[in-house]
């Protein structure tokens, strides 16, 4: 796939032992601001989902703060819908800016890297709240190993399969070796 090689090639696939933003270990890592530093391949990839979704009915394309803010706007942008993105407050999602919102959106959801569904699944509350109805979720990198639970398919550009494991099973751990953390938190 050649969304893949793009990955591999601005150096957005790590290997190693990693910490991940969920708490979990893995093999892999994603480094989604290196992809999101190239206007052209953030459009190329958000080309794809906005084709996968353009004929859905869409009104509103969120994402949660941090690379589904970029993501949003530019999937949007493609398919000439409104967006918003979703921030943090206290241990949920809300919309703390003074977006302009109708009474009946249709949502499609988007983020960057999909590893346990925890972002996508604070999001889709904060649309059910509003009772909104959720058109789609959709995902740059989908690397999930474990059953999510949405309730709904999720369209994803790239899907990667990387060993994922709780710290307390992660053989990594076991042969010593140095567990990185790398992104924001």
């Amino acid at each position: 796939m050649e969304e893949k090689r793009i990955l591999e090639s601005i150096g957005a696939i790590k290997r190693g032992h990693f910490l991940l933003s969920s708490g979990l270990h893995s093999d892999i890592y994603f480094d989604k601001f290196r992809l999101l530093q190239y206007p052209e391949y953030v459009k190329r990839f958000c080309q794809k989902i906005a084709d996968a979704f353009k004929d859905k009915g869409i009104t509103l394309v969120v994402g949660p703060e941090k690379g589904g803010i970029i993501i949003a706007y530019e999937v949007a942008s493609q398919i000439g819908v409104r967006c918003a993105f979703a921030e943090k407050s206290e241990d949920k999602l809300c919309f703390k800016r003074d977006f302009y919102f109708k009474e009946n959106e249709k949502v499609l959801i988007v983020d960057d890297v999909l590893t346990t569904g925890g972002s996508i699944k604070k999001v889709m509350t904060l649309i059910k709240e509003r009772k909104w109805d959720i058109a789609g979720i959709a995902v740059l990198i989908d690397r999930a190993v474990f059953p999510l639970n949405l309730n709904m398919d999720v369209f994803s550009v790239v899907k990667v399969e990387a060993n994922v494991y709780r710290p307390e099973d992660c053989p990594l751990c076991k042969m010593g070796l140095e567990l990185k953390r790398l992104g924001g938190k």
